[in-house]
């Protein structure tokens, strides 16, 4: 009997770490990425410190990642394209990965709306640290 109450109070341990983990980690955000970025098309996205700002009207929260890929935006709900009206967001989609094409000082942002890319371009200057 007290070794089935020692291990669930292990196993109790182990899953409000791992909620601790995912719940209570700061966002990742890599000021590399900063920056306006746009498209003829479509508009322009801002990107500052966690917020993206979809043109000057929406913004979302987002988190800057790498996987085999590369760099890329994982912004909190999906964002993507309405022809001839620019960009949406829609919270009952699953979310896509914006891609960046390198990280610091990226340059270019793109987005995949079916099979069909969207390629935004930095207006700003890169920063220098």
């Amino acid at each position: 009997m007290r070794r089935i109450i020692g291990i669930g109070v292990v196993a109790a341990g182990a899953v409000l770490l791992i909620a601790f983990l995912v719940f209570l980690r700061k966002p990742v955000v890599d000021a590399g990425a900063n920056g306006l970025f746009a498209n003829d098309c479509c508009g322009t996205v801002k990107l500052a410190d966690g917020e993206m700002l979809l043109n000057d009207k929406q913004s979302i929260a987002y988190i800057v990642a790498r996987d085999a890929d590369g760099p890329y935006i994982l912004p909190r709900f999906d964002v993507g394209v309405v022809s001839d009206q620019g960009l949406d967001v829609d919270g009952t989609r699953s979310v896509r990965k914006l891609r960046l094409d390198r990280l610091p000082s990226a340059t270019k942002l793109t987005l995949h709306e079916g099979l069909t890319p969207y390629v935004f371009k930095r207006l700003t200057p890169h920063l220098r640290n």
